[in-house]
Parts: structure tokens; C-alpha cells; sequence
């Protein structure tokens, strides 16, 4: 038994593995082609609207004047 701890994705030789993680997330965020082009729409604000507050966040919690 080995007692070296199990290698995590992050290290090299992985890349098979991300590839596999890649496509899943790909297609459970890839919308229906079927679906209205108003809910894409309402996503795409929805996703710029928590990047913006993601951002904020960050620049207050660096101390930054995000005037500036």
C-alpha cells in the first residue's frame, strides 16, 4: 500500500480527465436550441448581473476604489 496521498486533478497528467469534465459542463450549460431567444436573453443579464456584483465584492474586499 502506497502512503503517498491520492493525486488531485490539478497536477499534471490529468488532462484526459478534464477533457472528459469539459464536455459535461459544456453541455449542461449549452441552452436547447428551442429555447426563446428572451430566456437567453434573461440568463445573460442574470450572468452579467452576478459578475458585476462578484467583482464589486472583490475590489471592496482588496480595497479597492472601483471608481477608479
Amino acid at each position: 500500500m502506497s502512503t503517498r496521498p491520492h493525486a488531485t486533478l490539478i497536477e499534471p497528467g490529468h488532462e484526459a480527465e478534464w477533457a472528459v469534465l469539459n464536455e459535461e459542463k459544456r453541455r449542461a450549460l449549452t441552452p436547447p436550441p428551442e429555447t426563446p431567444i428572451a430566456e437567453l436573453l434573461r440568463r445573460g443579464q442574470r450572468l452579467s448581473a452576478q459578475a458585476a456584483a462578484l467583482l464589486r465584492a472583490v475590489e471592496r474586499a482588496d480595497g479597492l476604489d472601483p471608481e477608479v
